[in-house]
């Protein structure tokens, strides 16, 4: 059996991503054999580039520069070196038999809220690439496939694409939206090719008599490919799962916690749905679950950034 925990939007929120992985592996007593997070990872390695929308963010929740902060590498004068904390050093880099360790890697698609111009600076010649200073996130370039832990994982990130738009052509910041051609590169492929499938945003949905949302471009690659499952994040929700064909999709919430009214993080409860654990037999029986146990009730605002010692629910 494989194990791989799925989360949704992060928004710079990896620190809090990998004390909930943690925090997994000690309730569970395993090690998780990868992460998978649903695009808007939060990638701006410079702060300087944030888009609107994560500004605006950012001046309530400075989490929202954790990439910049604590996981960039720096290429002066772009970039600040990334600050020191000792418990992510702890957790990423400390014995890989500790289950405090988090030893897998991370894979990501991109969202429709990073920097677009840094990514493009990545190696075109790699389809998957370390992106962060501990070289543990990576991304998966949308319409190519990895293999991971015997598994065969794609992606498409990126948001709706606009209506009525055939191609890419003409289209502001491409990165933005589910790509034209990384769809083709993908219905290229056979059926079958695809274990699971990595999105930012829905794949088209009108079942079950809910107003039609999310991508026909995401949807026409499922149908063609049927890969066993889909996650995908973007929306606010929550959604239910629903099935395309033989394909299971699943959404994940942002990874953060409840807000109030005036948008800001209180002392409360993670994110409902932001968290999830696939395990998958070599047969190719799977389950998923969404994490709603005691420890993960027990994490807040106030403790999360706790070291070794704590241990929600136990």
């Amino acid at each position: 059996m494989v194990r791989f925990a799925i989360f949704g939007d992060t928004h710079g929120h990896l620190r809090l991503m990998f004390q909930l992985a943690r925090f997994w592996q000690k309730n569970h007593g395993v090690h998780l054999d990868g992460i998978l997070q649903c695009g808007d990872l939060g990638f701006f390695p410079n702060p300087d580039m944030l888009d609107k929308a994560t500004r605006k963010f950012a001046d309530r929740d400075p989490e929202e520069l954790g990439f910049s902060r604590y996981f960039v590498r720096p290429e002066p004068p772009r970039t600040a070196p990334p600050r020191s904390d000792p418990c992510l050093e702890r957790t990423l880099r400390g014995d890989a038999s500790d289950l405090n360790t988090v030893r897998c890697p991370v894979i990501f698609c991109h969202g429709n809220h990073e920097d677009f111009q840094a990514l493009e600076r990545l190696p075109v010649n790699q389809v998957f690439v370390a992106v962060d200073v501990f070289d543990r996130v990576h991304l998966l370039r949308s319409g190519y496939i990895v293999t991971h832990a015997g598994l065969q994982l794609a992606a498409l990130g990126g948001g709706v694409e606009p209506e009525g738009v055939e191609n890419d052509h003409g289209l502001a910041e491409p990165w933005k939206w589910v790509g034209y051609r990384a769809c083709e590169r993908l219905l290229q492929l056979h059926r079958g090719a695809v274990d699971m499938l990595l999105a930012h945003c829905a794949p088209h949905c009108y079942e079950g008599g809910a107003p039609a949302y999310g991508s026909k471009r995401l949807r026409q690659v499922i149908e063609h490919l049927q890969p066993t499952c889909v996650f995908f994040s973007h929306h606010k929700g929550p959604i239910a799962p629903y099935a395309i064909g033989r394909t299971n999709c699943f959404w994940l919430n942002d990874v953060n916690f409840a807000t109030g009214s005036g948008g800001i993080n209180v002392c409360g409860n993670l994110n409902s749905g932001c968290m999830g654990i696939l395990e998958w037999e070599t047969s190719g029986e799977y389950s998923f679950d969404v994490v709603a146990e005691p420890w993960f009730a027990g994490v807040t605002p106030v403790n999360w950034q706790a070291g070794d010692s704590l241990r929600p629910g136990g």
